[in-house]
């Protein structure tokens, strides 16, 4: 067992991306002892190299507590022009210029087991080694939550798979291929895989929509007046989603209604083009079973047809789930007070354990949506260095 170090009054942040690193910016910013652990910006390094962000520019950016550290900045910095939607490429190169400027080291290794001793934390790190903390925030992202329905469970995976575990389409070339779900991530694994030169259907249980922002475009006072810079959820609801400490203070009913209108599946306006026309689509379906065949996989809908693929995409989603992080500690876990699995938090971020903090999906019970998407980054990173300093 490795020496045990740094000082008690340390906060420890596991995770490195937007998160990880826009709460560490904060803490350093407001002169709290920090360490980060984690691979930055891993999740978002996996996804397809071709993929744009869903969100817009407004609602892109990593949170420094001055500011001095966004897109806009970056690309001043850089001499770089702005691009809408933002390749993935352009996006993960500004979080490396963030993470030097606002943030500089993060410990590049694994938390393998969390545990509570005493009136601190010991963190077990994949070297071996053992680091005591006073204050510890959970910013792990979604990827390990990715959500596999009944009928998948048990599939091997070069049969089925889920949409975030795919970075390469070119081996599916004149593939059978089904891609299940409507949102963002069904539909742009479908333009993936139609580009890639597979044979696609996509099966959605309801009609496939876009999101249009018919008046973003045109600027001015209506685009400020409906479209908040968070830019989750639709007018009307949108500015609500975007202040989730009034999120929080909602009933748990109205909350949860909100939440399933403002996050229902959509695909962005710029991804129509390379779908709709193009991808034979059966909405109002559901894949009711799948099992191997001779022939790869046979899969049986809703409405009683087959299909045989030789592989069946999941775009259905991530569930984060307390007690599907592997490094809790038994003991700790069960300590965390929990709706639906996920965290019950106060203003702070902080769970029912004292100084043990959840922010992003996982904080997504109390505050709302917008904690699925980047641009929810700067409440969480703000409320957690409050409380910590």
């Amino acid at each position: 067992m490795g020496a045990i170090t740094a000082p008690r009054k340390t906060t420890a942040v596991i995770g490195a991306g937007p998160y990880g690193l826009s709460v560490a910016a904060h803490l350093l910013h407001a002169n709290v002892p920090t360490r980060v652990f984690g691979m930055p910006m891993e999740f978002w390094r996996n996804m397809p190299a071709e993929m744009h962000l869903k969100s817009v520019w407004s609602a892109s950016s990593l949170a420094d507590p001055t500011g001095d550290y966004s897109l806009d900045r970056y690309c001043e910095a850089e001499h770089l022009a702005p691009a809408e939607p933002i390749p993935l490429s352009f996006f993960i190169d500004y979080a490396q210029w963030f993470q030097r400027r606002a943030v500089n080291e993060v410990e590049q290794a694994y938390v393998r087991r969390l545990s509570r001793r005493g009136q601190e934390f010991d963190l077990e790190i994949s070297d071996g080694s053992h680091v005591r903390a006073g204050r510890v925030v959970v910013a792990i992202g979604i990827s390990r939550f990715a959500h596999v329905p009944a009928f998948a469970r048990g599939l091997p995976p070069h049969l089925a798979s889920h949409t975030g575990a795919q970075t390469d389409f070119a081996s599916f070339r004149r593939s059978r291929v089904m891609v299940v779900g409507g949102g963002q991530s069904g539909l742009e694994t479908a333009a993936f895989l139609l580009e890639a030169g597979a044979h696609v259907e996509l099966v959605t249980r309801r009609p496939v929509r876009w999101i249009s922002r018919r008046l973003y475009g045109r600027g001015g006072l209506a685009r400020h007046l409906l479209y908040p810079p968070t830019d989750v959820g639709p007018p009307g609801l949108n500015w609500l989603c975007g202040a989730p400490r009034l999120m929080s203070r909602l009933p748990v009913g109205l909350r949860r209604r909100i939440e399933a209108r403002a996050v229902r599946p959509a695909g962005a306006q710029w991804l129509r083009s390379r779908v709709e026309g193009r991808v034979p689509t059966r909405p109002g379906t559901q894949i009711v079973e799948a099992w191997p065949s001779s022939s790869g996989l046979r899969v049986r809908l809703s409405d009683g047809s087959l299909r045989d693929v030789d592989h069946l995409f999941l775009g259905t989603g991530y569930h984060p789930d307390v007690g599907e992080i592997p490094f809790l500690d038994p003991a700790l876990r069960d300590q965390v007070r929990q709706r639906a699995g996920l965290p019950v938090l106060d203003d702070g971020f902080e769970s029912s354990v004292p100084g043990l903090h959840f922010v992003g999906g996982l904080a997504g019970w109390t505050f709302g949506p917008i904690c699925r998407f980047v641009a929810g980054a700067r409440a969480a990173a703000r409320q957690v260095s409050r409380r910590a300093a």
